[in-house]
C-alpha cells in the first residue's frame, strides 16, 4: 500500500495550475487572499445578521432569492471591472468610468427616443441604440489611450479629465435631468434586465453576459499575445520596449477594449435604471478599483487574474448586501470596504515577499 507524500501531493497542485482550467482561473498566482476576505466577510455577516434578530433575517439573507439580488446587484460594477483588470495589469489606472457609464446611459436614452419617433419600432430603436452606447464606452477609452501614448499625459490626469468631459457631455446632453423611455414604452430586453432574473432563467441575465466576459477576458489574457504582452508592459514597460512590444499600439488596444466593457456596463446600468442618468454612478470608479485590487492585482501593474477579480466583486456585493440587510448607515459600508482593501493588500504584499 502507498501513500501521497508531499512530493506527491505538491506534484497534483502543479498539474492542476498547469491544466487548462487551472491556468484560466489563476494563471502564475494564487487566489488565498481574495478567497480568504470573501470567507471573512460571508462569516462576519452571518454572525452579524445572526446576531441582530430585530434587524435582520439570517434565513432571509442566505436565500437563493438573496443570492438572486445579490448577482443582479454586481453585473455592473462586474463588467467595467474586467476592463479596469486589463488596464490596471498593463500598469494604467483609469478614473473616468463612473462618469462614462452615466455618459452611455444617456446616449442610449437619446438615441432610442430619437430612433423610436422616426421609425416607431422598438426593435429597430434598440438595434440602434444599443450599439451606439457600447460605441461610446469604446470612443473614451480610445481617447484616453491616444492621449496617454501620443500626447505622453499620465493615466491618472488622463482619466481625471475624461471622468470630468464624459460628466459634463451627460448632463448637457440630458439638459440636467433623468431622460426616460418616450409615452411609457419599455422594450422587451430592458424589462428583462431589469428584473432579479427573467422568464426561464435563474438569474438575472446580465449576469450571464458578465460570466461570458469573464471567460472571453481570462482567454484573452493566458492565451493571446496581447494578454502576455498585456503582463509584460506592467511588470516592467522599458523592457518589454526593448523586447520589441509595440507599447502605445497595445496600450490605446488595451483602453479602447476596456471602454468598450465599460459601455457594456453602461447598458446595463440604463436597463437597470430605466432611464439616461447624467448624473448617476457617481463613485462608480472608485467601487471598480477596489474590486479589482481586493481581488489580487497590483496597481503598480503586472499582477491580477479575471477570478480574483470576481472574487473581489462578490466580496463588495455581499458587503453592501449585508450592510442593507442590517439596515446600518452606509458609511459603515465605506469604513469596511477601505478596511478590506488596506488588510488584503497588506496580506498581498507579505505573500510576495515571503516568495521573494
Amino acid at each position: 500500500m502507498s501513500t501521497a507524500g508531499p512530493a506527491e501531493s505538491k506534484e497534483h497542485k502543479l498539474d492542476f495550475r498547469s491544466s487548462f482550467i487551472g491556468r484560466l482561473l489563476l494563471g502564475n498566482q494564487t487566489l488565498s487572499g481574495p478567497v480568504i476576505g470573501l470567507i471573512a466577510i460571508l462569516v462576519l455577516f452571518i454572525i452579524l445578521v445572526a446576531w441582530n434578530g430585530e434587524r435582520g433575517d439570517l434565513s432571509r439573507f442566505l436565500g437563493f432569492k438573496n443570492l438572486q439580488v445579490l448577482l443582479k446587484s454586481i453585473t455592473v460594477i462586474g463588467v467595467v471591472s474586467l476592463g479596469a483588470l486589463l488596464i490596471i495589469i498593463c500598469g494604467g489606472i483609469d478614473l473616468s468610468v463612473g462618469s462614462v457609464v452615466a455618459l452611455v446611459t444617456v446616449v442610449t436614452m437619446k438615441m432610442f427616443s430619437k430612433v423610436y419617433e422616426i421609425s416607431g419600432s422598438l426593435e429597430v430603436a434598440s438595434l440602434v441604440a444599443v450599439p451606439s452606447g457600447v460605441a461610446v464606452g469604446g470612443l473614451c477609452g480610445l481617447s484616453n489611450g491616444l492621449i496617454i501614448t501620443k500626447l505622453g499625459v499620465r493615466p491618472f490626469v488622463t482619466t481625471l479629465g475624461m471622468l470630468s468631459i464624459a460628466r459634463g457631455l451627460a448632463v448637457w446632453l440630458a439638459e440636467g435631468h433623468s431622460i426616460s423611455f418616450p409615452k411609457g414604452i419599455t422594450p422587451d430586453w430592458v424589462k428583462s434586465l431589469a428584473e432579479v432574473h427573467a422568464k426561464n432563467t435563474l438569474f438575472n441575465p446580465g449576469f450571464w453576459t458578465l460570466i461570458l466576459l469573464a471567460m472571453v477576458a481570462s482567454v484573452l489574457l493566458r492565451y493571446t499575445v496581447l494578454g502576455r504582452y498585456c503582463y509584460a508592459i506592467g511588470s516592467n514597460e522599458s523592457a518589454a520596449r526593448l523586447c520589441g512590444v509595440a507599447i502605445d499600439r497595445n496600450k490605446i488596444v488595451i483602453y479602447t477594449l476596456a471602454g468598450l466593457l465599460t459601455g457594456w456596463g453602461g447598458i446595463l446600468a440604463f436597463a437597470q435604471g430605466g432611464s439616461g442618468e447624467p448624473t448617476g454612478n457617481a463613485g462608480l470608479e472608485l467601487d471598480v478599483i477596489a474590486a479589482v485590487v481586493i481581488g489580487g492585482a497590483s496597481l503598480s501593474g503586472g499582477r491580477g487574474t479575471v477570478t480574483g477579480t470576481l472574487l473581489g466583486v462578490l466580496i463588495l456585493g455581499i458587503l453592501s448586501n449585508g450592510v442593507s440587510e442590517l439596515k446600518v448607515p452606509v458609511e459603515i459600508r465605506y469604513i469596511l470596504t477601505g478596511a478590506i482593501i488596506v488588510i488584503n493588500t497588506a496580506l498581498s504584499e507579505w505573500q510576495r515577499r515571503e516568495k521573494e
